[in-house]
């Protein structure tokens, strides 16, 4: 652009010096041919003279014509070159107003930042956590009455495998980061978990096998009621399929869409600042996390005569959920297998004592050694891989999926 201006001001400096000249070749020419006369005509001085003014005249006449000839070519010329800038130029007010108007629904949705993963995410929400933690630690007896959304972590989440990792392997560092907050500070915490009988919703779109996602459901239930000692103001189950991973820590949340086709935690994460009250984020948070924490308080939520919200008291209210993981067809059929069913005992009375070497549980696991296979026994259920031969049985659908 600057060059553009400084090229316009040499041609008009050219124009004007061009002026000039002509305008003195037309004077000397009128003042030769006066002079002419002062001389005898057809005489030396007066030929000369005359033949000067008229040549000096006539030279003049054609620098003009040429001079507005060239000026209209030029104007042409720079038209041509002008012509893409002008092209790029007219779009610039329909893209500042599109601009102006993400820039407001930006400034209306509180978005912060977007992640590739959810491991990405987590990386930053677990410092806001660990703040929130932090401060929290010299007022905790505050949090036994009405939880707020400023004083507590709230997590909405599948199994919370993404989180705490396998919970009978060996964790990454951020999964143990985590693990490790939640287990030390269970008070700073409220866990909505997917109830186990609606996790195969999602198995097929995962491509998980039958059964894995129900188990991981129930391994974090037992690790966060035995050793963090969560109970139903901490810890409950949602009977619907999930929707959206989010976490709100603060004025911080994190939502992460569950897609139709794949698992969510390697797709995109979308962070928000909370803002005000009625903000729109702030609309979505209490609704997601605060009147959906209510529900267990609210009757007429249920779902096939069951409360939509279940509470983690005792550790009878896991086998509950665990025996609600059926076939619709045959409710006394679970979705898991035998070998599934031992790994949840594996889990309980073995798993977790490793975990909890020189550690006291915060809520003792069942002394039986094999709680869940003793329940389903109990309570004549079979798994999915084994023949009904009960004879009141006999006479309902073997189905096995």
């Amino acid at each position: 652009m600057t060059s553009n201006v400084e090229n316009n001001h040499n041609r008009f400096k050219h124009q004007m010096y061009t002026y000039i000249i002509i305008a003195i070749g037309i004077l000397l020419g009128v003042l030769f041919t006066v002079l002419a006369g002062l001389f005898t005509p057809n005489s030396t001085g007066y030929n000369l003279l005359t033949n000067l003014g008229s040549g000096l005249i006539a030279t003049a006449f054609i620098s003009i014509i040429l001079e507005l000839v060239w000026s209209n070519q030029r104007t042409e010329d720079e038209k041509s070159e002008l012509q893409p800038i002008y092209d790029r130029l007219k779009d610039v007010p329909d893209k500042l107003s599109k601009l102006e108007g993400r820039l407001e629904a930006f400034k209306q949705l509180g978005f912060n930042n977007c992640y590739e993963s959810r491991s990405e995410a987590l990386q930053t929400f677990l410092g806001y956590a660990q703040l929130i933690v932090k401060d929290e630690v010299d007022t905790r007896s505050e949090l036994f009455g009405e939880r707020s959304l400023q004083t507590t972590i709230n997590i909405v989440s599948s199994s919370a495998r993404g989180l705490m990792g396998y919970l009978d392997r060996e964790p990454s560092q951020l999964q143990k980061a985590w693990r490790d907050l939640i287990t030390i500070s269970p008070k700073n915490f409220r866990l909505l978990l997917t109830h186990p009988a609606f996790a195969h919703l999602r198995q097929p779109a995962e491509e998980r096998a039958s059964g894995d996602i129900e188990l991981e459901i129930l391994k974090t239930a037992i690790y966060l009621h035995c050793v963090a000692g969560m109970k139903a103001s901490e810890l409950r189950l949602y009977r619907g399929s999930p929707t959206v991973f989010a976490i709100q820590v603060g004025d911080h949340i994190l939502v992460n869409p569950y897609p139709y086709g794949t698992m969510a935690m390697d797709t995109l994460c979308l962070e928000f600042e909370r803002g005000k009250e009625g903000s729109y984020i702030a609309k979505f948070t209490n609704m997601h996390f605060n009147h959906t924490w209510a529900f267990i308080d609210q009757p007429s939520k249920t779902v096939d005569n069951k409360p939509l919200v279940a509470g983690i008291d005792t550790f009878d209210d896991i086998l509950q959920a665990f025996s609600e993981c059926t076939y619709l067809s045959n409710p006394k059929r679970l979705r898991l297998m035998r070998t599934q069913v031992e790994e949840l005992d594996t889990f309980t009375c073995i798993t977790l004592k490793r975990i909890m070497i020189k550690k006291e549980f915060a809520i003792a696991p069942p002394a039986s050694k094999k709680p869940f296979t003793e329940y389903i026994e109990k309570n004549n259920f079979v798994c999915s891989d084994q023949e009904i031969k009960s004879p009141l049985l006999d006479t309902q659908a073997v189905v096995t999926g």
